[in-house]
């Protein structure tokens, strides 16, 4: 449920925080969200900004740290850094003691700027929105998840780490169960594809039913939108009107009646559905 003074606080914007340990998929369930129309806030993408040269704790994390984890063009090696702090939880919570209060003014910044544009949506992608408190500034929390040897495997995989790295990081986190009490919504990203986006596209309508109309929209419904949260019947209709105009056309020559005709068009439409309902049947 979305809570009405956070709600408030956000004039209308809806503003969902997405967390859940690394490598679950938080990334895919946000481009997700980006797809229906909501405008996202990456944390780690605003973790590399507030640690270019020149800002103000790249510094502070080159002396803390020393000058062996920069690159040979004088940039932060984040694996470098992450083979650090990763095995030692000490010098993790030094690090996130640099970086985090930059990461939150930066996240607020964002966010106001994305209230202020008329986003109705605002995405916080953030793996500590709990522990930093920027959960305080959403709307709703969804926890992602997935199983241990599957976030194993997913940082292997897409960071090309070693075996005992990649537990080494997954374990460095609290348990994923730690993050349930706080939760509005828990995706389960251990499936395929389209059951993670199911779930999703199911919680973007319940949301959606608080949405203001939108003031581009004159109080109508954005067709985009519309198509995005109604896949199945898209495609049905999309289905239909196509095997409806080929079948028109192309039987003008046959002497067939009207009625005739008509008929044949509605077995297309039926059709159309019977394919609709396969190609989505579970």
């Amino acid at each position: 449920m979305v809570h009405d003074q956070t709600q408030a606080a956000n004039r209308g914007t809806i503003v969902i925080g997405l967390t859940g340990a690394i490598a679950t998929g938080k990334s895919t369930v946000a481009a997700m969200l980006a797809n229906l129309g909501a405008c996202i806030i990456d944390a780690d993408a605003l973790s590399r900004l507030v640690m270019q040269p020149g800002a103000p704790t790249f510094d502070q994390v080159v002396q803390e740290f020393g000058p062996e984890i920069l690159t040979e063009d004088g940039k932060i090696d984040r694996a470098k850094l992450g083979a650090r702090v990763f095995a030692d939880a000490a010098a993790l919570s030094r690090l996130e003691a640099i970086v985090h209060p930059a990461i939150l003014a930066e996240a607020e910044t964002q966010l106001r700027a994305g209230v202020a544009r008329g986003c109705q949506v605002v995405v916080l992608e953030a793996i500590k929105l709990l522990e930093s408190g920027l959960h305080r500034r959403c709307s709703e929390v969804w926890v992602v998840t997935a199983p241990r040897e599957q976030q194993v495997q997913r940082l292997i995989e897409t960071r090309s780490l070693p075996r005992a790295e990649a537990e080494l990081r997954v374990d460095a986190q609290p348990a994923p169960e730690s993050r349930f009490p706080l939760a509005t919504v828990i995706i389960d990203n251990s499936g395929r594809p389209e059951q993670t986006r199911e779930a999703v596209e199911r919680e973007w309508r319940r949301i959606s039913v608080s949405l203001p109309p939108s003031p581009t929209d004159g109080g109508q419904m954005n067709l985009r939108k519309w198509i995005d949260t109604h896949p199945g019947f898209t495609m049905w209709a999309a289905l239909a009107v196509g095997m409806v105009l080929i079948f028109w056309f192309t039987s003008g020559d046959a002497g067939m009646r009207l009625s005739q005709r008509l008929f044949v068009a509605l077995v297309c439409v039926l059709l159309a559905g019977l394919c609709t309902w396969i190609v989505n049947w579970e």
